[in-house]
């Protein structure tokens, strides 16, 4: 079944490569026939202030499983003027994937919407987006978000008792070693697992709760996408950027232009795209990227024919979405006020609890195999970078015509071939950077370059054949282009989230924060927890805010079924 969704699926995605993307060029086409996305969302709390972080796991479910379809997913919150506020793009791993949303500190109390799509969800005209009502508390400002058309108002109360029941289900069901806790307090879990329930995606969470009941909240619900006009392609094996080429001078034909993206750095980005017969280019970003500045060029001798555009990828329907006013009864006052407090002290030593990055550095490059590097400091240093050429290259050459220079990458493989490769021009970049005016790396700094790759012999690289290449590296990472015009533009590109190891003191052993403030509400988030045993430990420390905290642990099985179990313990 895997393999045949994805045939499927790939075969939509080629048929789009080459016409334009419109549901009108696929008017015989029925979607129907192709497995859908939905997503789901589960969230620590529905109720946020400002200044707090707002923890969430996305789950993207595809013929009643988690879908191996889509590699990216998107998360928004919205207001009530239909403004984005946050938006997250995700790399999903086994169709789930997880962050936080830092609450910013302007936005007015009421009720927001969480939003989360796949680019192949779009397409699920009865389950286009997943919303969730997210309620947010400004404890700085009287000022409420107002809702003109709302015909309920949702109302927050204080209650006297706390509901704490424990719905532990019968396949994943938790335990504490006691029910109070001292501040501070070593926190043991056990989740006892059945044996079909081990192999499944779920997240762990211990969050406080508060005496606070919400009157007139409405469910989860999904939002359709019947009135779009566009086909979303589906993005299987990363993040896709989709662009046009159009012409500036010249009635010239779109098709079979190639495109260079370039994401200069130390781990640089270098990737060529042909257009289709609309101008539509399409570029995969599958690996871990370090920069998100990146320059689009077309290629060629009749570049400057053409104008070259960033589309929009994040067309999303907000017009159905509905939203009630927030009142908040004056009983709540004092409880929301040293919420706020504490909240406000744990902001203050942010420093000293930061979060760690998980670092996916990708180290490779594009070309697979190198004939020789040319370490410079290891030869004598020239002042230019032609004498450098001359003196130092032994398998590549300059050849000057009028005020310009050719590079040359000899085959010396090739004898046959004599004269004649030397008019195939070699692929020259620096730090990922294509060269299209080769004067520009011979009027380079050659004291700021570090080392030169050269690959020998016939490289073809997307559609377009080059004779070797010559891939520069330069210490301080400023090489710039001399080309300007609208067939390149630089761009700011939207990135997938990094990977988040949540911060966790070590009482009592350790007095790094011994004499520190700990007044956390989220103990403890684990966005992936591995069941793979009949009981399964993890740990936590208890901070100094007393009260009720609950323990999480939902997901989906590999059956697609889904599981959630909850348990209280006191901090006294």
């Amino acid at each position: 079944m895997k393999k045949q969704t994805l045939f499927i699926v790939t075969l939509l995605f080629t048929l789009v490569l080459q016409a334009q993307v419109g549901k009108s060029t696929f008017k015989t086409l029925d979607l129907s026939k192709f497995p859908m996305e939905k997503t789901q969302l589960s969230t620590n709390t529905n109720l946020v202030l400002v200044g707090e972080h707002l923890y969430y796991k996305l789950f993207v479910l595809s013929n009643g499983k988690l879908s191996n379809i889509s590699k990216i997913a998107y998360v928004e919150l919205i207001d009530a003027n239909n403004k984005s506020i946050h938006k997250h793009i995700l790399n999903l791993k086994n169709g789930a994937a997880s962050n936080r949303i830092f609450i910013p500190t302007q936005l007015k109390t009421g009720q927001y919407k969480l939003l989360a799509y796949t680019n192949w969800s779009k397409n699920n005209t009865d389950k286009s987006y997943f919303s969730k009502d997210i309620y947010v508390v400004n404890a700085f400002s009287n000022e409420n978000q107002i809702v003109e058309n709302s015909t309920t108002t949702v109302k927050l109360e204080k209650t006297e008792t706390l509901q704490t029941n424990t719905t532990n289900n019968k396949n994943i069901i938790i335990n504490t070693s006691k029910q109070s806790y001292n501040n501070r307090e070593h926190v043991k879990i056990d989740i006892i697992t059945n044996e079909n329930y081990k192999d499944g995606n779920y997240s762990l969470s211990v969050n406080k709760v508060d005496s606070i009941s919400m009157q007139n909240v409405l469910d989860d619900s999904f939002i359709t996408n019947k009135t779009s006009n566009t086909l979303f392609i589906p993005e299987m094996r990363g993040q896709l950027i989709t662009g046009k080429i159009t012409n500036v001078v010249n009635a010239l034909d779109l098709n079979e232009k190639n495109i260079a993206l370039s994401i200069p750095g130390e781990q640089f980005i270098f990737k060529i795209a042909e257009t289709n017969p609309s101008g539509y280019f399409f570029f995969n970003l599958d690996t871990k990227i370090n920069s998100n500045i990146a320059t689009f060029q077309v290629i060629g001798d009749t570049k400057e024919n053409f104008k070259i555009d960033i589309l929009n990828n994040f067309e999303t329907n907000y017009k159905d979405l509905s939203f009630n006013n927030l009142e908040l009864d004056n009983t709540l006052k004092y409880t929301l006020e040293q919420r706020n407090i504490k909240n406000q002290i744990e902001n203050a030593y942010y420093q000293n609890k930061k979060d760690s990055i998980l670092s996916l550095v990708n180290s490779k490059s594009f070309f697979k195999t190198k004939e020789k590097t040319y370490v410079l400091d290891e030869y004598t240093r020239f002042k230019t970078v032609r004498e450098t050429f001359i003196e130092v290259l032994k398998e590549a050459g300059l050849r000057k015509e009028g005020d310009s220079y050719k590079i040359i990458v000899y085959d010396f493989y090739d004898k046959k071939k004599g004269q004649d490769n030397k008019n195939m021009d070699p692929l020259v970049i620096v730090d990922g950077m294509i060269v299209q005016n080769n004067n520009d790396l011979i009027n380079y700094d050659p004291y700021k370059i570090e080392s030169i790759d050269l690959v020998i012999g016939e490289y073809l690289y997307g559609s377009k054949l080059y004779q070797g290449i010559i891939s520069v590296n330069t210490i301080t990472k400023d090489f710039k282009t001399s080309l300007v015009g609208d067939f390149i533009i630089d761009t700011t590109l939207n990135l997938p989230e990094d990977e988040i190891v949540y911060f966790q003191p070590q009482y009592p052993n350790s007095t790094k924060n011994k004499h520190i403030p700990d007044y956390r509400r989220q103990l403890l988030w684990i966005s992936e927890t591995n069941l793979n045993n009949d009981k399964n430990h993890f740990t936590t420390y208890t901070s100094d805010d007393k009260g009720t905290y609950k323990i999480t642990i939902e997901g989906y099985s590999a059956n697609g079924e889904f599981i959630k179990s909850t348990s209280y313990f006191t901090v006294n």
